[in-house]
Formats: structure tokens, sequence, C-alpha cells
């Protein structure tokens, strides 16, 4: 890891958003389905190195075989250290603070026992500032610690000495301080400097090289060169080093060769073209950030160089030497994707598909996107040429610098393609993740992922940025494996990872009755008397003669379809687990080590009613070394592992198709489809679905193969959620709801050739959404098999048609009343009983259909006060209340305007209230009770035909109303001016004329309260009633018109179906009356006798009597013998003709 200028990131760039999405799908899916955490690096036993608290320690690691020689020079001996710079650490050199180190830390299990390499303090005062290392220990005879300050020309505090280091294995080690500063007069410029260093990690020769170079412009020359940034070592002993300041930042590389005899290397220090006229790279594009080379375009070297912040997406430019020429030319640019993704930051070298052609690997480890943080592109060499496209694109979690540091591997499993390391140290505590390479190039899911929190021993739970720098390649333990080292440089620390050896096993599979199984038939081989379709098959493996080791006890694990999380099910059971139907066995077997084959068999039943019987069946074998006890280092020796190439293998089971000769079935499913019973139009194709004309929709399709079988031949329909499904008739294809939209009809398995089907499909639209216009129903067939000619999916559009054939009837209850007797003004009235004869006027409203009216609007014109020219007339049918609705799915009325019912707060008498609630009639107006059964016998229903109109005046007769109270509360209004209406002339059938006076608000002869009612959901064929209930005033009519025949009083009513629900209806019948005829009490004016006859009476009374005097008298009443009113003589007669009695 080198030191950065902190970018801003920027707008996501969305076209990588689905490629990136699918990467992190199959990382994901491959992290939870299989064991990648144990090939081949052993983290259960992690080799731990700490340094100094806030050194950085681990920024930037290596790893170094050192040779020891005898005095002839012949490697007698090697020993393996891990090279770790600490950049912010404390340096030997004296008068140095913080200047950064190198460390090198034996490989034991030991913590704390890196010993620092002596890299600074061999330029000395003495000699005028040249570098001496004369000076030999003479008990070590190594270099003597006796170092100087630094020299007066040069800052080394905060150099960051370690930023940079580099080995080439068995050979030189670089190391780098890119903020080493030279002192120039007054001027401080940040150039840059590197040391190279013997095998023996003694002081070999400095490296600076921007010293001497311009600095007049400061910035826009050598002033900031920051040689250092970034290096590396090649097999040949060239030495790179990046240093991305120089000319603006626009940045260049030196190469320096190192390797040989120096007296026939090449002396030369070539650089690339970084100045204003040739570099091929703008100010700040930091070219250099990462430096890498090998053998790209031919048998010689070339080097990359990447540029971050170019073209504001990044480059990576490649350069070959042309000679002795300076500078170096440019070979090739690769572009970046993503602004400010840092394309370029990080770059390495491998040959992954082992065809001794060097491919490149570049890090953007800024890339983001919604599900993405950090990309590593893998540029495999085609012809000694790179794609401008990357072949294989890696993507790393959100936010975790993927990408950050990169390693070579070398070949970790023994392919013959060399395997990387990619970090991503902010991916929690930090994750290293390896991929291999094969043949085909580096395989695109991780081996293996090493995360911090999965680290044996006793790590620190508290190591942050593992993964912040990588090395790999060396062998360090000498089992022939190369092993990694990782830097978690937050943490101060480094662990190294020791690879274990990978036996090599021998895998086969006996697939001699996995090819064209036939679904249909039942039993197998080992199994014939089965019910079901088996199959079987033999898996054997073998090893060759492994040193130490006479058998190894395995895990042999066979799943089928549901590993990687392909599938959630299987189709197949293995036999041991016929009552469980498990797809998976599991077993621990025991495999010799010399050679000779195991070999197990299997048997395989398919699962009653499986409809897939033509994709074919995968398996996964895999095997698993029973390990040992683990021992408490991974110094004592490493169990092998198995070749996972070999180890974990897949394979299928075919079943028997009718298909061609290639095994591919080639369908060709024709499709008609259209809607029954249904008039369509010829222009747009349209059906006209008149709604209630039929309780069902039927569709009908028709399915026809025209090629080879079509395996799981399905019918779908699409249609709206307004429509429920039903059932399907006229056909033995068996339909399912799919989901609440979609019906799924099963045509065949497999559908063979010139094979039809034909199906009608129900729907019930009775639950239709009003609002709805269309209904679109979309149908489509399909199989597993291929299909040779695409289809577009058939759309059937019915347009809805709804017809409600609503009317409105009017009647009046009763249809006849009477009016008279007493006049009573407002103030007097008490009770609602009191103002006259109850009247109610009620309105049939009626659906013929066919389809429902789910909202109707009825709108009632009620006459309750006669007209005149004021702003109130007098009462004439007083409402009692607001109309109520009956029947139907309900409904609500109101007043249209500033209108009031029952505006003088009348309550019914407590009589009445109690006759209501027995159903019992109310009684009329005492006035009108005595002669009701009198004018009943009188008068009889007449039908008049108007003959004769006259325009209705206001009489000039005006009738003053009674008061009783004069203190009255009511809202009364005065109404003794009020015109009357004049009565018409109308002719009966008889001939006789008639006065008779009309109350209607259309006519203008009456005024109306206005009322809106609304009815819900009136079905077909029902009916819904509307009931206005008021009172006739019986004083109006009885002091306006006592003379007349009758009065008629008219309401009004129409129905209405708004516009936006879309209901077609016949207008004739939507207007209708209610009408209450009311006739004067006559019989209370016939009763009314003249004085005449009075008159005529006494006098006929008094000649009677004379006659009755003269009848008398000639009968001689008035001669009769009186008594004697002395009593004497009678006495005397009566007392001699009669006896007295005493």
């Amino acid at each position: 890891m080198k030191t950065r200028t902190s970018l801003t990131c920027y707008n996501k760039k969305l076209s990588s958003l689905k490629a990136s999405i699918s990467i992190v799908i199959v990382i994901n899916l491959l992290i939870l389905s299989t064991n990648v955490s144990s090939f081949n690096f052993e983290n259960r036993l992690p080799i731990l190195k700490q340094g100094q608290s806030g050194s950085y320690f681990g920024y930037s690691i290596a790893e170094h075989v050192e040779l020891v020689t005898d005095r002839y020079g012949k490697v007698t001996d090697e020993v393996k250290w891990l090279l770790v710079g600490a950049p912010l650490g404390d340096n030997l050199q004296p008068n140095t603070t913080k200047s950064g180190a190198l460390f090198k830390c034996p490989l034991t299990q030991e913590t704390k026992d890196c010993e620092q390499v002596v890299t600074d303090g061999y330029r000395r005062h003495a000699m005028g500032g040249r570098y001496e290392i004369s000076i030999v220990d003479d008990s070590t005879g190594r270099p003597s610690k006796n170092l100087d300050p630094p020299y007066n020309d040069e800052i080394k505090d905060g150099q960051w000495m370690g930023v940079t280091v580099r080995a080439q294995g068995k050979g030189q080690v670089l190391v780098c301080a890119h903020r080493h500063v030279k002192k120039m007069g007054e001027s401080r410029w940040g150039q840059g400097l590197c040391y190279l260093l013997k095998n023996n990690l003694n002081f070999e020769q400095n490296f600076e090289p921007c010293t001497g170079r311009p600095t007049e412009r400061a910035h826009e020359d050598y002033g900031f060169c920051q040689a250092g940034t970034s290096g590396a070592m090649l097999e040949d002993g060239t030495m790179i080093v990046g240093a991305p300041g120089p000319y603006t930042w626009r940045g260049t590389m030196f190469l320096t060769a190192t390797g040989g005899n120096f007296l026939s290397r090449d002396k030369t220090q070539y650089y690339t073209p970084h100045m204003d006229l040739n570099s091929p790279v703008d100010k700040y594009s930091y070219l250099g950030m990462g430096v890498t080379g090998g053998k790209y375009f031919g048998d010689f070297y070339s080097f990359a160089a990447g540029a971050p912040r170019s073209e504001g997406v990044g480059q990576v430019v490649i350069f070959s030497k042309n000679h002795s020429a300076n500078p170096i030319l440019v070979s090739q640019v690769l572009n970046g994707t993503q602004f400010g993704s840092n394309f370029g930051y990080e770059l390495t070298s491998a040959d992954v598909n082992g065809d001794n052609k060097t491919d490149l690997i570049v890090a953007a480890p800024f890339y983001f996107d919604k599900s993405n943080g950090g990309a590593v592109y893998i540029y495999q060499n085609k012809d000694y040429r790179f794609p401008q496209e990357p072949t294989l694109t890696l993507m790393g979690k959100v936010e975790s610098r993927f990408g950050l540091a990169l390693a070579n591997l070398g070949d970790i499993n023994m392919d013959g393609c060399e395997d990387i390391a990619i970090g991503a140290p902010y991916e929690d505590r930090g994750v290293v993740y390896i991929y291999l390479g094969s043949k085909k190039g580096l395989l695109k899911e991780p081996s293996q992922i090493i995360s911090a929190s999965s680290l044996g021993l006793n790590i620190p739970k508290t190591l942050k940025t593992f993964g912040s720098s990588l090395s790999g390649g060396v062998d360090l333990d000498d089992n022939s494996y190369p092993d990694l080292l990782i830097g978690a440089f937050n943490s101060d620390a480094v662990v190294a990872l020791l690879a274990r050896p990978i036996t090599n096993i021998k895998t086969e599979i006996d697939d001699s009755q996995l090819k064209n199984i036939a679904a249909e038939k039942y039993g197998c081989p080992t199994d014939p008397s089965s019910n079901l379709t088996c199959f079987s098959f033999t898996a054997c493996c073998s090893f060759d003669r492994i040193q130490g080791q006479t058998s190894l006890e395995l895990i042999y694990t066979i799943e089928a379809e549901t590993y990687n999380g392909m599938k959630k099910f299987s189709r197949v059971f293995f036999a041991p687990h016929y009552e469980n139907k498990s797809n998976t066995i599991k077993k621990s077997i025991m495999i010799p080590t010399d050679g000779r084959r195991n070999c197990q068999t299997e048997t395989v039943y398919l699962k009653e009613n499986t409809r897939d019987i033509q994709s074919p069946i995968k398996f996964r074998l895999n095997y698993t070394i029973v390990e040992p006890p683990l021992p408490n280092s991974a110094l004592k020796g490493l169990y092998p592992i198995l070749d996972k190439t070999q180890a974990d293998r897949t394979f299928v089971a075919t079943f028997a198709k009718d298909c061609g000769t290639n095994d591919i079935c080639e369908t060709q499913l024709e499709l008609r489809a259209s809607l029954l019973n249904m008039e369509r139009n010829q222009v747009t194709s349209d059906y006209d679905l008149i709604l209630g004309q039929s309780n069902e929709i039927h569709l009908k399709a028709t399915v026809t193969n025209e090629q080879d079988s079509a395996y799981e031949a399905q019918l779908f329909i699409l249609h709206p959620k307004t429509i429920t499904y039903i059932a399907t008739s006229k056909s033995s294809v068996v339909c399912n709801s799919f989901n609440e939209t979609c019906i799924a009809c099963t045509l065949g398995n497999p559908m063979k050739r010139n094979m039809t089907a034909s199906l009608v499909v129900r729907f019930e639209p009775s639950a239709l959404d009003d609002k709805t216009e269309n209904l679109d129903f979309k149908i489509w067939a399909n199989s597993t098999s291929k299909q040779l000619i695409h289809r577009d999916d058939i759309v059937l559009r019915a347009k809805i048609v709804k017809k409600a054939e609503v009317s409105i009837l009017g009647t009046a209850k009763p249809e006849q009343t009477f009016y008279g007797g007493e006049i009573k003004g407002e103030s007097a009235m008490k009770y609602i009983n009191d103002i006259g004869t109850a009247v109610e006027h009620i309105y049939e409203i009626y659906n013929d259909g066919p389809w429902r009216a789910s909202y109707i609007e009825v709108y009632i014109d009620w006459p309750h006060q006669v007209a005149n020219d004021k702003e109130q007339g007098k009462w004439l049918l007083y409402p009692e209340n607001v109309p109520q609705i009956e029947g139907g799915n309900g409904g609500t009325c109101s007043i249209i305007g500033s209108g009031s019912v029952n505006l003088l707060n009348l309550e019914l008498k407590p009589t009445a209230i109690m006759s209501q609630l027995v159903n019992e009639p109310e009684e009329a107006p005492e006035s009108l009770r005595q002669r009701v059964n009198v004018r009943n016998k009188t008068i009889t229903e007449s039908r008049y035909q108007e003959k004769v109109s006259s325009s209705s005046s206001s009489s000039s007769t005006s009738i003053k109303e009674e008061s009783s109270s004069s203190s009255s509360t009511l809202n009364r209004v005065r109404r003794d001016m009020a015109k009357v209406v004049k009565p018409e002339k109308l002719i009966d059938s008889n001939g006789n004329a008639k006065d008779v006076v009309t109350m209607d608000c259309e006519r203008g002869t009456a005024k109306c309260i206005k009322f809106k009612c609304v009815i819900f959901n009136l079905q077909n064929k029902k009916e819904a009633f509307i009931r206005m209930k008021a009172r006739l005033w019986n004083s109006t009519l009885t002091a306006d018109y006592p003379k007349i025949d009758h009065i008629r009083i008219v309401s009004r009513a129409r129905v209405v179906i708004p516009d936006a629900y879309k209901i077609q209806q016949d207008t004739i019948d939507d207007m209708t009356t209610a009408e209450t005829i009311a006739y004067p009490d006559f019989v209370q004016e016939d009763e009314r006798i003249g004085y005449w006859i009075y008159i005529l009476g006494i006098f006929l009374g008094l000649l009677l009597l004379a006659l009755l005097a003269f009848c008398l008298w000639k009968c001689g009443f008035f001669k009769r013998r009186r008594p004697d009113p002395t009593l004497t003589g009678n006495l005397e007669k009566s007392s001699e003709t009669k006896p007295f009695i005493s």
C-alpha cells in the first residue's frame, strides 16, 4: 500500500450496475454454498508479527529468502524473512523522528521478534556526504550500526521509509521513502529516496532519480517528484520506481538494471515521457502510483504504470524499451470505466492461464455503485496484446476498497497457472480473496476467502485493515507450496499464512447409465422392481503413493441439484433415503494410497409427478479429507488438502427425448386465441363486451406444435384483477391459477409433434369496477424446449360496454285528500299533526339491466310553498324530513342549496307516535274527521282533460292569518299579502266545467326545495324506493281556495347516472311526477240554512197549528162537560148513584 492523494467519490456509472450486481450474487452464493475458507492457506494457524504502535508496521511487505553461502560462494542454507515496512516507525539513524524503518521478521510463533534492518546512516559527514559501509563489526562481520545523522542537505523526519518494500524472492530488496526532502538553499523539495539492499539485506546503493534535475519551476519540474511511491523488482533484475509528482503530477517511472555483473549490466536510467510535450497523460494524472512489469508483447520485458486520475476515469500506460533510448515508448493504453474509481491505483502481473504470456491485473479500489465497492480488472494476454476491454471483472463489497492491494501468489495448487490475492481491507475488519488461475483464465469465484475474524490462535480481535498489503510467491516452510504474507498497518501487524500441501486425488464417474433416461419406464438394473424411474452411477477415486501414509479417510458427499443454491428442491433422491427422499448422500470411506481405486455405486430415483423431464439432473461429487487434531503451530507441519479441481466435480444425467439428432428439442408452438360471443370491431380488432348480457366471459385458445416435442409445454393467460377465473371447459387441458392475474395450463409433457390442444377458459366479470373501460388479455405458450421462431404474445382487448336501463315512477299516498275547517297561523301549530293531512310521495327507481348501476343520482323538486313575488310563500306541502331510501344497497339524500325541512321544528303528537309504532293509520285533523265519511259518499275520483287554460295570476283577495300568540319565537314569515294562484277551467269527461288549481314548480305556481339522493349499486332487475313525507298545510288551502273543485299538487323527480361511470341508458323514462289531489270540504257550506228557511218553517208551523185547532173544534173537543166549581151537585149526584164507602 502506498500514500495516495485523497480522492473524491464521484457520480455512479449506471451502465456497470447489472454486471456488478451479478458478480456480487455469484460471490455470495459461493460463500454460502461452498467451503471456500479451506483451500489452501491455513488460516486456523496464522503466524503473527507485531510492531511499534502507531508506526504503520505492515504498510508494505515482502517475502524474502536470504541465501547463506560459504567462503567459496556456494549456497549452504536459506533463511526465510518476512520484510515489513513501518513508515512512521523510529529509525536507527541518530537525530531522526518517525522517519520510518524496515524490519525483518523470522518465521516463528513469536510476535515481537522482528529486527530493524539498517538502511539510513551510511551517508558519512566525514566523507562529504558520500555513502560508505566499510566500517564492519568484528564480532558479526556485518556493517556496524555506528551511523551518522542526516546530512545537512536533507530532511529525514517524516520521510516514510518503508512506504514501498519489494523483493525478488532470492534476490535483492528495494525499500523507499517517497517523502524524503532535499534542501537547496531556502527551498525544500520532496523528491524521494530509495535504497537497494543486497540479498543479505546489507546496503548496496542509494537511488534518488530526481536529485539534480531541474526544480526552478517547483512542482512544474521535479520539485515534488515523490520517487518511491511505488516500486517493483522484476526477475531479470530490473528495478522499477514510480514517481507520480514530476511536471505538475503528470508522473513518471524510472527503470534501472540491478542484476548481474556491474560491469556488464545496462547502466542507463530509463524513464517514461513526462514532460509537457511528450507525456501520454495530462497534469494531475499521478502516473507511477502503481507499477509492474512482464513479458507482455514478446520475449522481452515491458513496463506498466497506473495513472489513477488520468482523464478522470484512470488509465494504465504500458511502455517498452527501444534499445538505450530515452524516454521509453508507449506501447498501449488501457482506460478505466468510472469517474473517480482510481483505475490503475495498484497493478500486478501473473500468467493466470499458463500460456507463458504475462497477463495484467489492474485495480480500481474506489470504484463504487449501489451494490459494489472496488473493482479488479483482468486483462488476459492474447497473441502478445491486451484487449481494450477486460477479460474478467471482479467486484468487491460496498466500501470495502476491494483491490487496494494485489499480489501474484505463484502457483499455489500446482496446476501450471499462477494465482492471485486481492485485499479488501475495509470489508469488516479486512478480507483477502484468493483467486485461482486455470487453462481458461482466472476463475471468477474465489477459491478461498480469508477474513480477519476467521483467523485462529490468539489473533487480536482488534486487528483492522487486514489485507491492506500483500506479498506471495515464496515458499516459507519448505513444503514446495508458496505462502502468503498479509499486512494490517492500522493495527501495526502482519500475518503469515502457510499453504497446505495438495494431494493429487484422481476421480472419475462411470456415466453409462446417466444418458437417455426413460422417464416413463419404471425400475433400473440395480432395482428392477421399483415402481419409480431409477438409474445408477459409479464414482471412483484413487491416490498416488504418499510418503508416510498408507491410506486416507475421506468424507464422500454427493448432492443432486440443490448445491450452490441452484434449486430449492431436487427432482431425485438416493436409494438409502427412500423414506425421507433425501437428495444428498454422505459417508466416510478409506482410500489406500497405493494407486488402487475405491468405487461407490449409487442408485437414484426420480420423484413422482416430476414435470421437468428435459433439463439434465446435475450432481456434485465432493471428497474431503478427515483431518487429525490441529497442531498448535503451522510450523509443525500441515496436513495435506485435496486438489479441489479433482476433489470437487460435477456431472449430469440426461433424459431420453423425442428430439433431433443433436439431442436438442427444437419446437414450434403456434397459438391462436379469440373471445367468444362478442362482436369484434373490424378496424381496431377490439371486442365489445356488453356487461350483464352474459354471466361469463369465454376465451378460446388453440395451440399446435409443428416441430419436435415440446417439454413442459404450457399456455399462460394474463388477465385483469377485476375478473375471476372460473374453470376450463371443452378440453382435457388442466388449468390452474398461477396467481391472481395469471392462469397456467399444462398442454403436455411432452406435447408431441403435430399435436393440437384447444380449450375455452371461463371468467366471471361481476366484480368489475365501473370505471374500467377495457379488459386486456395476454396469451402466450412456451416450453422448456427451444422455440425455433419466436412468436409475439397475443393481446386481446375487450371494450367494456355497460348498459343499465334505469327508470323512475312517482306515486302519491294517499292520492286524494281534503282540506277545510279552522284556519290557524304558524304560531298556533303545537304539533306537526296540527298542520294537516299526512302526504307521502314515493319514487320507484327500477334497473331493467342488463348491468348494474353502481351510482345513481335522483333530483327531486318538492313544492313546499305557494308561488308568489316574495322571498317566502305560504306553506303548501310542509316537509317533515329529508327523503328516505329503501331497497337497493342503500343511499343518502341531502338538500341542494339553502332550503330546510321542518323549519318550525314541530314534533308529532304522542298519540300519533304510538300509532306509528303499532302501524295504525294516523287520524285526520278534528275539523275534517266528522265529514270525511259524508264526503267520500258524494265525491268520486274523476279524470279531467284540459280544454281551456288561463294564465295563472295573483288574486287581489288576501286573508289575514289568525294569530293565537303574538309572543311566539318561531321563525314566522308574514304571508298575509301573498298572491293566490288563479284556478283553471277544465272540462271533465261528462262535459262539466271544473275549477282546478295546479301547484307545480315547473309552471311557476309553487316554490320548491331541491333534494339530491344517491343510490348505490342497484343491481339488474332490482328496485329502490325514495319516500318523501310531508303535511298538507290545511290553513293555506282553506283560506285561499275554499270554492274550487280541487287542487293538484305536483312534485317532480329525475334520475341521472354520471358520465364518469360510462353507463349507457335510454333517457325517455328518466323523469316522473307524483301528484296529490286535495278537495275542499263542501259539506260545511251545504249545511248552512238561509233565513228564509227559518221564516218559512215558522209560518208552516203556525199554519199546521191552526189546522189542528180547527179540526179539534169541529170534533167538539172544545165543547165537553166542565166540572162543577162548587162540587155540590156533583157530590150529591155521586152520592145517589154510588154508595159511600166509609
